[in-house]
């Protein structure tokens, strides 16, 4: 065995090495551990007889297909295999190699990931428990307030209302959040259910903004629309569609100067309804386009205070995937931004 076929054989990843057909050229010792299988057995056989793992072999028939590993994210890059009766996560990277006589294959390195998904289930499983404890006293709170409020108590002077319209508004944001979090939790367990049914979008867009026109009017914002009167209907949950027209029209309220404007636009692509949202506002660097999506994940802005958690983006995005549709951001410093999520088109 030379030097670099001992490197090749301990290394700590799962590496297999597959040739144009999908049949196994080589395999290292974490790989046969994995599979529970050696080499020399294993070589000529096509992986998906030894995997059962259709994403696997998808993302490997793309890579010969294109010479060029695909495009993966986090969640089409992770996989699971039962290993010894245990479930185990791997991220996979792809990339296409030329060996002997010029023939075409594929490097596959499997990275063991399942500690840090049992952490991330652990903070699902903290965050759920928490947002449950946090929603039942500030409920109470915000009860007790209302009651204050009406006089029930006894009349309450200037400086009293103001105290208690201060409590009330940090409550409502503390419930907002506690909301957040458990919606999110809800999602990452896939314990959240959609209710589909046929939706207008004409029926999403004016309940999004019905709720957002006065703050729009006290900011000089204008909010326009700008839909084709022959839109097709969508298949999607209702409620959890209008929250994410919402919260996206929210943040660009947030993030757009008195004076400025909104259009919210749809328009029809193939099975897909396109829904954007642009805004007038300062824009978001490129490099942090991804970045946005992500939860916790919030830009420093002195000129645009946030005031929330990082939450809602990410929400919304867990949301569209559900829903088998995409959402992405473009803008540029200066410029504004398009928010755009797709949703299928209605079949029936």
């Amino acid at each position: 065995m030379s030097f670099y076929e001992s490197i090749f054989r301990a290394l700590p990843e799962v590496v297999i090495i597959t040739d144009s057909m999908l049949r196994i050229a080589l395999l290292n010792r974490k790989a046969e551990e994995i599979l529970e299988i050696k080499e020399a057995d294993a070589k000529g056989k096509h992986l998906a007889e030894l995997i059962n793992c259709p994403q696997i072999i998808s993302l490997l028939q793309e890579t010969i297909a294109f010479s060029a590993p695909p495009n993966l994210t986090y969640e089409n890059s992770t996989v699971t295999f039962n290993v010894k009766g245990k479930k185990r996560y791997f991220k996979i990277s792809l990339a296409p190699i030329v060996l002997w006589n010029d023939a075409e294959y594929v490097l596959t390195v499997l990275n063991d990931i399942t500690i840090l998904k049992e952490i991330d289930q652990f903070k699902t499983d903290f965050f759920a428990t928490a947002s449950h404890e946090y929603r039942t006293p500030l409920t109470s709170i915000l009860m007790g307030v209302g009651i204050i409020k009406t006089g029930q108590l006894g009349e309450l002077s200037p400086k009293g209302i103001e105290i208690l319209k201060a409590i009330e508004e940090d409550c409502d944001r503390l419930l907002r959040l506690a909301n957040h979090m458990l919606d999110l939790s809800r999602m990452e367990t896939g314990s959240i259910t959609l209710e589909l049914e046929d939706v207008s979008v004409y029926k999403v867009v004016k309940a999004a903004l019905r709720t957002l026109l006065l703050q729009a009017e006290k900011r000089n914002i204008k909010l326009y629309t700008k839909l084709a009167s022959d839109l097709p209907m969508i298949k999607a949950d209702v409620n959890k569609i209008i929250w994410v027209l919402t919260n996206l029209v929210g943040n660009a309220l947030r993030y757009t100067n008195e004076g400025g404007s909104i259009t919210v636009r749809a328009i029809r692509k193939g099975a897909r309804l396109l829904v954007s949202v642009k805004d007038t506002g300062k824009g978001i660097s490129p490099e942090h386009h991804d970045q946005v999506f992500q939860k916790y994940v919030q830009i420093k802005d002195d000129d645009y205070p946030s005031g929330g958690a990082g939450l809602g983006l990410a929400i919304c995005k867990e949301i569209v995937e559900a829903h088998g549709g995409e959402i992405w951001v473009k803008s540029e410093l200066g410029k504004g931004a398009v928010f755009t999520f797709s949703v299928p088109v209605s079949r029936g």
